[in-house]
């Protein structure tokens, strides 16, 4: 058997084939670019069917530049953007041409509406996290109320990844990962939740039944061989949702390690054994046992990117990150006492998903680098906040496996670092969902026994940032102050007093 496995990624701006080897190698990758629709604000769209076309596209594109014989392939794994239902009749046809993605809001109202009329705090508990709009479940309901057409002809509805396999296979199949993002799975269980189910008013039986990541779910069809260049009975695996994929591809795996991926935005996640309950964290079953509770600050790292466009501004001239590192560094911790508040889009917490960015605090004598670099400490305050909540809950935060564009800010990294007390290990891996669903596929087909050991021995860092005892200590007080503020502003913000 080869031990080249073939690994398609549906993401929110391209769709991705490529061939990855036994070693974690990656031999080639194909991208064709995709957009977002948003014809209402609010509103996040794709088409499933360009996914498909696209993916086609990939494979037959990676299998030309790798030269890899196709039916060499041991087996097929994909992972995808989440939380995007795509209806399936009975004859395999798409009931909705555009699907709603991760990011879409439309179906606010329904969330409000399942809050209201149930007891929010008993849901929670069951599904892991707070109702959201994100979640599929309440996505479809949205269908159901407003394209009930849709909702009524849908035989399954399916994430992008499981919509891939199905064209794959013919087969309806879901992983954990994924269905632990519907808002209709028992976190207690691992099953789904007719409660929940009742809650979000829709027909538990429109969602596919739930396998192992790593599980073969079908072979590749004669059509779909057709279609993609692949040999027909090339074994397929159930994948996961690109976020776990990923987790799993850095090597976020076992007690005691957290990630943090700041790039756009900047996300803090954990490996546990149960979901972390607290309205400020959002959990998934990881694709490998247990459970990833995340939080993510929308506006981690595109808040250093408007501070140096606006110091840009003033000088009439581009700065570089580096130059802004190079100001920031001329000021204390702390910014003479200089707080910036960084939600300028808001966050996922129900009490804020209004909220705006600020600065408080100011003075009379605070000059561009406390302005600058306060900015800075906002992204690591914030996470350090996080931090402080997986604390609570029993997380053992010992080392912080750091990756994304964020990584390349040192200014940025030695104040995590010390924000947080522990060791910052930085990744420069740039495909780790590639290479996570790659570890399920070789499971399935018995190439390794255990993904997350395998992960965690490949896991590379090339650079480990040292929390320093004295920076550490006069951090303390300051993260004191941004979470007592943080807490202050919570519900500040109101949907109607925002633009």
């Amino acid at each position: 058997m080869s031990d080249h496995i073939l690994a398609i990624d549906i993401g929110t701006q391209s769709a991705r084939a490529s061939i990855v080897t036994g070693a974690g190698g990656i031999l080639g990758i194909a991208q064709i670019k995709h957009e977002v629709d948003s014809p209402h604000p609010g509103w996040a769209r794709q088409k499933a069917g360009d996914w498909w076309s696209e993916t086609c596209q990939a494979i037959r594109e990676v299998l030309a530049e790798t030269a890899v014989d196709p039916a060499s392939l041991a087996a097929v794994a994909s992972c995808g953007q989440m939380h995007g239902p795509v209806g399936i009749d009975k004859d395999g046809r798409v009931t909705n041409e555009w699907v709603q993605l991760w990011c879409d809001k439309r179906c606010d109202a329904q969330a409000e509406r399942i809050r209201r009329e149930h007891d929010e705090h008993r849901l929670a508990a069951i599904a892991g996290s707070s109702t959201n709009p994100a979640w599929v479940g309440i996505k479809v309901r949205w269908h159901k109320d407003h394209e009930p057409g849709v909702y009524e002809r849908a035989e399954w509805f399916l994430v992008p990844k499981d919509f891939i396999n199905y064209r794959l296979t013919g087969v309806a199949a879901a992983d954990p990962s994924e269905a632990s993002g519907s808002f209709l799975w028992d976190s207690t269980r691992d099953a789904y939740s007719e409660e929940l189910a009742e809650a979000v008013g829709v027909d538990l039986r429109k969602f596919a039944p739930v396998h192992p990541s790593h599980e073969i779910i079908g072979k590749v069809t004669r059509e779909a061989a057709t279609a993609t260049g692949l040999v027909a009975g090339t074994p397929v695996v159930a994948g996961g949702g690109d976020f776990p994929a990923s987790m799993l591809g850095f090597g976020i795996a076992g007690e005691g390690v957290t990630a943090d991926v700041t790039g756009t935005s900047t996300l803090l996640a954990a490996h546990t054994p149960q979901p972390l309950l607290d309205p400020a964290i959002q959990n998934l079953r990881h694709v490998v046992d247990g459970w990833i509770p995340f939080t993510i600050l929308d506006c981690g790292g595109m808040s250093i990117k408007w501070c140096k466009d606006l110091v840009s501004s003033f000088r009439g001239e581009e700065i570089s990150y580096e130059d802004l590192a190079r100001l920031a560094a001329e000021a204390p911790i702390g910014s003479n006492g200089l707080h910036f508040y960084p939600y300028m889009l808001g966050e996922r917490r129900r009490e804020n998903t209004s909220a705006r960015g600020g600065y408080l605090g100011i003075e009379l004598g605070h000059a561009a680098p406390q302005f600058v670099r306060a900015v800075m400490e906002s992204v690591a305050l914030a996470m350090g906040k996080d931090v402080t909540q997986f604390r609570k809950h029993g997380h053992a935060v010992e080392r912080i496996m750091s990756v994304g564009g964020g990584t390349r800010n040192h200014l940025l990294n030695r104040i995590k670092a010390d924000v947080v007390g522990v060791p910052l290990e930085l990744s420069d891996e740039p495909e780790a969902g590639l290479k996570g669903v790659a570890l399920l596929a070789a499971r399935g087909v018995g190439m390794i026994d255990d993904p997350a050991r395998t992960a965690l021995e490949r896991r590379t860092v090339t650079q480990q940032v040292d929390p320093e005892p004295e920076s550490v200590a006069a951090y303390r007080p300051v993260l004191d102050e941004f979470i007592r503020t943080y807490e202050h502003m919570l519900g500040f913000w109101h949907k109607e007093n925002t633009r």
